[in-house]
């Protein structure tokens, strides 16, 4: 028996990007999760927003501290870069949703801010090849204490977040 597909007139829309597809909003994020997510998007961005990283991590762990917290967290994005397992995909640094990638990027760093390393080298397994693993993990390890930091800033100083409107932007 032959199998038949059939495909309505008009060509079908491109799938998303591995990694890319929406997979949950911003709001609905933990104040870790919600911080790893936009500073993997600001890290990738440059400029400005890159410098913005650095800034946040000197207020909440002081000036040489947050420095070398900037420092860390670059290493930690150019080694997730260098050793991904494929294009790793993100959304815009304004953009309301967030991703697959993003979302195992998040929860790599919540993992490890929360000494689970098991959870944490599952995370970075979906991303990074496995040689680059172990230290993907440390370096987030490291990174736990600003991130946690990050998240017990006031509200009033948090990033922003919106309530998402329906919106028909392709992602």
């Amino acid at each position: 028996m032959k199998m038949r597909f059939e495909f309505p007139a008009g060509t079908p829309p491109d799938p998303p990007q591995r990694g890319a597809a929406p997979v949950g909003f911003l709001h609905e994020l933990p104040p870790v999760e919600l911080a790893a997510i936009v500073y993997l998007r600001a890290w990738c961005e440059g400029g400005a927003a890159r410098q913005m990283i650095g800034r946040d991590f000197g207020l909440v762990m002081g000036e040489e501290a947050g420095a070398t917290a900037a420092r860390n967290f670059d290493a930690l994005m150019t080694l997730l870069l260098n050793n991904a397992r494929r294009p790793v995909m993100r959304h815009g640094l304004g953009c309301k949703c967030f991703g697959g990638d993003e979302s195992a990027f998040a929860n790599m760093i919540a993992a490890a801010a929360g000494q689970d390393l098991e959870d944490a080298h599952l995370f970075a397994c979906t991303l990074i090849t496995g040689h680059a693993v172990w230290p993907a993990v440390q370096m987030a390890l490291g990174l736990g204490q600003a991130f946690l930091r990050l998240a017990r800033m006031p509200d009033s100083a948090r990033m922003p977040t919106h309530i998402p409107e329906p919106t028909f932007t392709k992602h």
